[in-house]
């Protein structure tokens, strides 16, 4: 399926995925909550890392579901997004299988994905840990903040941005701190599962 690109969006390599080699690995798994940055790093390595930007790399949407890879072979890199269950594991399986190396954007921790055969060379990264990016992100969108706030915010939703650009949407104009303060006194985040929806991307952009 064509990705539609939504509007450029300043990327942010916390990861420091630009410089790193990826020749040993047959998998490549970035995991973390909804919103933290799975897919836009994993676009990132597809289309802009060295190692891969020069070849057509197939991107995969699973919606979540199980899929069907038999089709995509004989590729260095594929992409798959929205790994959350083991059910799709089969499917993974089938694409290491016929492939060089495979990267996922996965709700699943990294540990699962040994059942797909304990000598499988894997990297992981894990884009929940580093509050560093959002300090880098408010710091480009000259938003006040202190450490504190930071912190709270990050014990509260983890270090995900679609969280964050929700506060801070809700009430513009105000530092982190005092629309962290009106969101936790008027407002509660949820997450409701949708039957249908259309997969988007942003169009990454570099400083």
């Amino acid at each position: 399926m064509r990705r539609k690109p939504q509007p450029t969006e300043r990327f942010h390599d916390f990861l420091r995925l630009k410089n790193q080699s990826f020749e040993q690995e047959r998998l490549i798994v970035f995991h973390g909550t909804s919103g933290s940055g799975k897919s836009a790093n994993l676009k990132f390595l597809a289309d802009h890392h060295p190692g891969f930007s020069g070849q057509p790399v197939p991107w995969i949407w699973t919606f979540g579901k199980r899929f069907d890879a038999s089709e995509v072979q004989g590729n260095q890199l594929v992409a798959v997004d929205e790994i959350i269950s083991l059910f799709q594991f089969p499917a993974l399986g089938k694409l290491l299988r016929t492939n060089q190396r495979v990267a996922v954007a996965s709700h699943l921790h990294p540990v699962w994905f040994k059942l797909l055969g304990p000598a499988l060379p894997v990297r992981s990264f894990s884009t929940d840990d580093d509050g560093s990016k959002l300090r880098a992100y408010l710091d480009h969108k000259e938003i006040p903040y202190s450490e504190k706030s930071l912190r709270a915010f990050c014990k509260l939703h983890g270090a995900s941005y679609v969280d964050l650009q929700c506060i801070l949407e809700r009430f513009p104009g105000k530092s982190l701190d005092h629309a962290l303060s009106l969101s936790l006194k008027f407002d509660k985040i949820s997450v409701s599962k949708r039957k249908e929806w259309t997969p988007v991307h942003p169009i990454l952009k570099f400083d």
